[in-house]
């Protein structure tokens, strides 16, 4: 708590209204952990991106 100002908000808040918010759900400002299924699904489109630009972007030599 050393680290509010004295309107309420955290240091690293956006804004102090944010700040404010996150104290009341109890939220912090680290994000989230992903879950095991996001993480796959963020592979998969990472995968398919690259793919999709080998095939766009073949090189002609």
């Amino acid at each position: 708590m050393a680290n509010n100002l004295k309107s309420g908000g955290s240091v690293g808040s956006v804004t102090t209204s944010t700040a404010l918010l996150n104290q009341r759900l109890g939220t912090s400002n680290a994000p989230p952990m992903l879950s095991p299924s996001e993480i796959k699904l963020l592979r998969q489109s990472k995968q398919e991106i690259a793919a999709r630009y080998k095939t766009t972007h073949k090189e002609t030599a």
